[in-house]
């Protein structure tokens, strides 16, 4: 291996979380994809930072490029470790009293400087200055240190010696109102230097610790001058020992020239004028009362000879501080018995080492100074000597345990010695330049090489992951594997060469059994079991078994070690290589087909045909439990809860509230009945129980009219059926066109249940005088048994599952449950990203294939009912079908077999509709009231029971179940009777028919748009900025049409699915694009028909780009709105509109298009085939641009405009 530095393959790691070990960074900075790293030497971690050693240099500066580092979601801090400052040296021992023009001659004299190559930075004590070179030191520096240590200054012996880098800066001459963050934003924007702050301090008032990132940035800065908030700064290193020490101030400070000297505090009361003795058997000063006394001239001299004794006897304690800034001298230092002597030579004297450095504390100044001398004498004689040794040598030494063990026979009591590594340099300090050279010798002699030939049957377990985890297990020894084959160089201390040998080549002959684990999905385990199979086949020495339980699924490898290993290798890369896709198919009744056999058959021969693996996931479509969907969607209507009055008084507002509906149909009044029995009992008024149904659910409040997602995915001619009404109904002689409510029920949700039993309750207790102990005892224990059985009710599961591979409950509301069947997801798991285009491309095209839709017309359409629409939507969810409504036409659309039973439903549907009553004739021609029974005064009902009794009356129902106020009520026709079944309270109801004129207004009809029943559809303000803007940019390219086309309208639109879609594939397109621009804002004209179809699902090409196919069979975008607004691309409507679509496309790479391209072509690469994004008419200057994935665009904008005609 080439001589690389050891400083250039180290790196630093600051701001460490706690949770992370040395292994984890071991396994992040040695994986190359995420840190960019490469194979560590060592790793050394100390506290919130650590120290990192590659094998390479490449490997430690990519680390360092790519600066970007995430563990356990805080980002890291990297950058080079901190090596001896060229520009900064240290000249230490200088006395106190030197004054600062004497060092700067001497500095000048000894380092052949001149006054701008230099600045001093004296410590707070003036023991030692630090020297800021402008320029790097040229000259030797063990030569310049011998050099200064020989000549005096003023006397004292000084030494020079080198400091490692600092990250940080002493900022002072602050503003007051200067903060921390100021500081950061000042320093890392141009003017402060665009330097990155790791951290900032403040010290004392107008002075701040400022650290940065990395170490280079304090030369850049310093060159600068800089001003924050009108004040100049000023900048300097800094370093620890800079900084004023921490003294101990004397107890008592001694002061002259007074003529009556204190006492202690303790025994002498402050004096005032005139003065007061105090006596010995006196107390305290509180409790004295200071009267006038006569002072006799002798008492008070005792007291100030006194009081000078005690003073006298106070001792002045000083301290000095020798600040060390190399820390294995200081070390050194501390090891050996110079500390120990010292101290013993002056047992009154506090001798320590903190703070780096040594800290002295006495009471004679002079022995204080004479024993920091020796201090510093001691620091002058200490020798370095350097070792320059192979990198492997230097490296072996530097490990722990060798550093350990050397140590304890080098570092004796009378002459220790320490040494540090630094690449190939072993440098050996010591208190002589004799101990340091015998130090040295020792650490040669205890090296030890040897080499280790290795037979060929043993070579490949040099490569696997347990010979790594022995070699760094193995103490005392470096292995390597050898540049030659077949050898192993190692290295150790004298006289473990045999041990070591013996344990390397144990560990070479022992066979060793590894069993590892390759997790996965499922699906990619069905992929590889398929598929790959032949691959595992082959790997015979070792056993491969798959897992598939819930809490591990993938496949267990057992063998020895180096098959294992190579096995574990290849079996990761094939799941590595595996590509996935979710494909969403989007089509009426798509999950009802998935259970055809001919679905089955698809999915199977896209499996063998396109070597791919495809998981099913969806809602499972299951059959209505009742077929007959007009007596199920009554029972539905019935659970509905209506306003007992209209709020005001309006007879003519039919309000729409929310519905408790199960989505399979089924109705659950089970427990309505329980509570109607309990009432009855108690009033002695028995009532026929209801029919009990299978499990209720809960439905949210939704609208389950807005416009659906209708296709129109074939290129037949759609027929329109117009429905005569005149053609005999199917349902005999009922003249409301209903059918007959069956024993049924009323489906009510659990929150009804729980206000039906809250009332109950409420009643029984209120109107429970009548009754006896007894029978109140009895009907409260029914009230909890019904109680409980609401409960049991609530927590029973509503379905079970129907199959294995799709394994969602279908616990969901009718909206919901229509959705699912119109919404499919394949998981695909495919060996090239080519196959899973190919899987969406075939299978959209199976399924747009058997795709048809029917229209039906009838006048009637307009009048539909609350009810009649529940019906729809019974005939939706029956046959997985969409169904969608615009004036008079019903269009059904599906697969052709749903389609067609959907057909006859909806035909069914328009005879009743056609036969029976609107709504707002019956609110017209009849008004249902209810009388007070104190005073007979009537009270109608609101419109929407008005309704639903009278809807109830003309079905002949002799009574029927209503929710009025949320309270279970009984309209009895036979008695003309409402009856409360939680209060049991019955009053008298009348039909009555109303004066002609009386209810004869008209009910206006809603306002038809193209995009009313659409979510999130908004007109844009034509005064707004964005109204200009879109117009603005639209009337730019109109060129020869700017005259002649006028702008009604803009709306924008926001489908969210849409637009997550969008933004997927435009990060997709991103990544492997080489065009500068990937998205463009273009046009797209279209016809009326298709602007709601687009709106919902986008760009689709099935039945976009029908108007052109020159330059491929995609959906085609103008760069100019001249050529949108064009007859042949956005024809006119009946009331001459038109409509373009402003839309975010994404064109990517191109390339010139033909007629033939049904998908884009591809790019001349190499390795895996890459497809161009988009084709257009012309590369230079391109018209129009056409896509072939319905993702690429998204409609951000519909313009409405009409053609001027003069």
């Amino acid at each position: 291996m080439p001589f690389e530095s050891l400083e250039e393959r180290t790196v630093e790691v600051l701001g460490l979380p706690a949770a992370v070990d040395e292994e984890l960074l071991f396994l992040y900075f040695e994986n190359k994809r995420r840190s960019g790293g490469g194979q560590l030497v060592s790793v050394e971690k100390m506290g919130d930072r650590a120290v990192l050693v590659f094998e390479e240099t490449e490997a430690a500066a990519q680390v360092l490029f790519k600066e970007h580092h995430v563990l356990h979601n805080v980002e890291l801090t990297v950058r080079k470790p901190a090596s001896k400052d060229r520009c900064r040296l240290l000249l230490r021992g200088i006395k106190p009293s030197t004054s600062s023009e004497m060092v700067e001659l001497y500095v000048e004299i000894m380092m052949g400087l001149n006054m701008p190559d230099y600045t001093l930075y004296p410590s707070a004590g003036r023991e030692f200055f630090l020297i800021h070179l402008s320029q790097p030191l040229s000259k030797d520096f063990q030569n310049l240190s011998a050099k200064i240590s020989q000549r005096k200054l003023d006397g004292a012996v000084v030494t020079l010696e080198q400091i490692e880098q600092t990250d940080s800066l002493l900022v002072e001459n602050l503003h007051p109102g200067t903060t921390a963050d100021m500081l950061t934003l000042y320093f890392e924007t141009k003017r402060g230097g665009d330097q990155k702050v790791k951290e900032v301090t403040m010290l004392a008032e107008g002075t701040a610790k400022v650290s940065f990132v990395k170490y280079e940035s304090l030369g850049h800065i310093l060159d600068l001058t800089h001003k924050l908030d009108g004040n100049d700064l000023v900048v300097k290193p800094y370093f620890d020992f800079l900084q004023p020490a921490e003294r101990l101030t004397s107890q008592d400070s001694a002061t002259g020239g007074r003529e009556t000297p204190e006492k202690n505090l303790e025994d002498i009361p402050m004096q005032t004028s005139p003065p007061v003795v105090v006596h010995e058997n006196s107390q305290t000063l509180s409790q004295m009362s200071l009267k006038p006394l006569v002072v006799h001239e002798e008492e008070v001299e005792v007291a100030a000879e006194e009081a000078m004794d005690q003073m006298e006897e106070v001792e002045l304690i000083l301290s000095s501080h020798v600040a060390i800034a190399d820390p294995l001298k200081l070390s050194v230092l501390q090891q050996s018995t110079f500390l120990k002597d010292t101290k013993k030579a002056h047992p009154n004297f506090t001798i320590q080492i903190k703070d780096n450095g040594v800290h002295i504390e006495g009471t004679d100044r002079q022995k204080v100074e004479q024993i920091k001398h020796d201090i510093l004498d001691c620091f002058g004689k200490m020798a370095e000597i350097n070792l320059i040794l192979e990198p492997e040598e230097a490296q072996f030494l530097a490990r722990k345990d060798v550093k350990e063990r050397l140590l304890e026979t080098v570092n004796q009591p009378a002459s220790p010695a320490l040494y540090t590594v630094s690449d190939c340099k072993v440098s050996v300090t010591s208190l002589s330049e004799n101990s340091a050279n015998e130090a040295c010798s020792f650490l040669k002699s205890q090296l030890s090489h040897f080499t280790i030939p290795v037979d060929a049957e043993f070579e490949t377990m040099l490569y696997c992951r347990e010979w790594s985890e022995f070699v760094q297990a193995l103490s005392f020894c470096s292995v390597k594997v050898s540049e030659r084959e077949g050898n192993i160089d190692a290295f150790t201390l004298k006289g473990m060469e045999s041990e070591k040998q013996t344990a390397i080549m144990g560990f070479l002959t022992t066979p060793i059994e590894r069993e590892t684990v390759i997790p996965m999905e499922p699906g990619m385990l069905k992929y590889i079991q398929i598929h790959r199979h032949q691959l595992m086949a082959d790997m015979n020495q070792v056993s491969i078994f798959p897992l598939e339980a819930e809490d591990v699924c993938g496949l267990k490898i057992h063998g020895h070690a180096t098959a294992c290993q190579m096995a574990e290798e290849v079996l990761q890369d094939v799941v590595t290589s595996i590509c996935t896709r979710v494909i969403t198919v989007n089509a009426p009744g798509v999950t009802r087909f998935l259970e055809d056999a001919d679905c089955q058959h698809i999915l199977k021969e896209m499996d063998k045909k396109f070597q791919v693996y495809i998981n099913l996931k969806a809602v499972p479509w299951q059959h209505l439990a009742h077929q007959d969907i007009f007596d199920t969607a009554w029972n539905m209507m019935s659970g509905r809860n209506f306003p007992k009055v209209s709020s005001d008084s309006s007879p003519q507002e039919l309000r729409s509230d929310s519905m408790h509906v199960d989505p399979n149909g089924a109705p659950g009044n089970g427990l309505l009945e329980a509570a109607k029995k309990i009432v009855s009992a108690v009033d002695d008024k028995p009532e026929n129980p209801a029919s009990n149904s299978n499990n209720p659910d809960e439905m949210d409040d939704v609208d389950l009219y807005s416009a659906a997602e209708p296709t129109s995915l074939t290129d037949q001619d759609l027929s329109v059926i117009a429905a005569d009404s005149s053609q005999p109904s199917a349902v005999g002689n009922n003249p409301s066109g209903l059918l007959l409510q069956s024993e049924g029920a009323v489906g009510l949700s659990s929150d009804f249940e729980e206000d039906a039993q809250l009332s109950l309750a409420i009643q029984y207790s209120m109107e429970t005088s009548h009754y006896s102990l007894e029978d109140e005892e009895e009907q409260l224990q029914k009230a909890l048994e019904l109680s409980k059985e609401m409960s049991q009710h609530e927590s029973s599961p509503s379905c079970s599952e129907k199959s294995p591979a799709v394994k969602k409950s279908f616990d969901a509301s009718l909206l919901e449950a229509i959705k699912a069947a119109n919404t499919l997801q394949l998981f695909v798991f495919a060996g090239y990203p080519a196959d899973l285009i190919r899987v969406d491309i075939a299978f959209g095209k199976k399924v747009t294939g058997r795709q048809v839709e029917e229209k039906l017309e009838h006048r009637c359409v307009r009048n539909m009912s609350d009810y009649h629409r529940i019906c729809l939507d019974m005939i939706k969810r029956k046959h997985a079908v969409e169904i969608q409504i615009q004036g008079s036409i019903i269009t059904v659309s599906g697969f052709k077999e749903y389609v067609a039973g959907g057909l006859c439903d909806v035909k069914l549907l328009l005879e009743k509709i056609s036969t029976s009553v609107s709504e707002r004739e019956i609110l017209r021609s009849v008004q249902w009231v209810y009388h007070d029974p104190v005073s007979s005064d009537t009270t109608p009902y609101s419109p929407d029971a008005t309704v639903f009794i009278e809807t109830a009356l003309r079905m002949r129902m002799q009574k029927v179940d209503i929710l009025l106020d949320n309270q279970p009520h009984t309209i009895n026709f036979e008695k003309m009777q409402e009856y409360n079944i939680a209060s049991g309270k019955s009053v008298k109801i009348s039909r009555k028919m109303p004066a002609s004129g009386a209810l004869d207004e008209d009910i206006p009809e809603e306002e038809y748009s193209l995009l009313s029943n659409l979510p999130e559809v908004s007109k844009v303000d034509e005064e707004s900025d964005e109204f200009q803007n879109v117009v603005k940019n639209f009337y730019e390219t109109i060129k020869e049409f700017h005259s002649k086309i006028r702008i009604i309208k803009v709306e924008k639109l926001m489908n969210r699915l849409l637009y997550n879609q969008y933004k997927l594939k435009k990060a997709s397109v991103l990544q492997r694009a080489t065009y500068p621009v990937i998205e463009q804002t273009l046009y797209h004209g279209t016809s009326e028909n298709s602007v709601k179809e687009i709106c919902v699902h986008g760009f689709n090409r099935s039945f976009c780009g029908k108007n052109a196919t020159v330059y491929g069979q995609g959906v085609y975008f103008a760069v100019n709105s001249a050529l949108s607004v064009q007859e042949q691309y956005s024809p006119p409507n009946a009331d001459g509109h038109k409509y373009i679509f402003v839309s975010k496309v994404l064109t990517g790479d191109y390339t010139k298009g033909c007629h033939s391209m049904k998908t884009a072509p591809l790019k001349e690469t190499e390795g895996i085939p890459l497809r161009y994004d988009s084709v257009t008419d012309d590369i230079t200057k391109p018209g129009m641009f056409i896509i072939f994935n319905d993702t690429q665009a998204f409609p951000e904008y519909l313009i409405t405009c009409q053609r001027i005609t003069r």
